[in-house]
């Protein structure tokens, strides 16, 4: 009686321990993940930030072209932070930031989402922009045609 109370013991143990193991190791997976898509997207604005725009074009990848990144002069990317990836939805497919531009007057911080492709590249980075952001540094919209695919936001 003794050792099946043992062994029942030791099949319970296994049990939470190979679940405790699952768990750590899904969402170790999942961080890992979050860690590369903010590592990927932060690269990226810090190209675009240096007018790096070749760095810029392979990291971010296609449809993004050189001359588009060029065109957006004379506004500038001065400032990114916050890069945050999100899981949702049982994928780490994007997240938010702040963004600061310039152009010829003050600088202006509005916050972005991002969404990611394969590979944790960010594949749109929308600023979210009001009708007063617009009507300061009209541009944004340039930016948004050129890094989220449409100026709707």
């Amino acid at each position: 009686m003794k050792n099946i109370g043992r062994v029942g013991a030791f099949i319970m143990l296994f049990i939470v321990l190979a679940g405790v193991v699952l768990l750590v190791g899904y969402y170790g997976k999942v961080e890992l993940h979050k860690w590369k898509a903010e590592r990927n997207t932060e690269h990226f604005l810090k190209a675009v930030q240096q007018q790096q725009y070749d760095e810029a074009v392979s990291l971010f990848g296609e449809p993004l072209e050189w001359k588009s990144l060029q065109n957006l002069q004379p506004m500038r990317l001065i400032k990114y932070s916050g890069v945050k990836a999100e899981f949702d939805d049982g994928c780490v497919c994007g997240g938010h930031a702040e963004l600061t531009f310039q152009a010829d007057g003050p600088p202006i911080t509005v916050p972005a989402i991002f969404v990611l492709r394969e590979g944790y590249k960010p594949g749109q980075v929308c600023a979210l922009t009001s009708r007063e952001h617009r009507a300061v540094m009209p541009q944004l919209g340039k930016w948004n045609n050129m890094a989220c695919g449409s100026d709707s936001f």
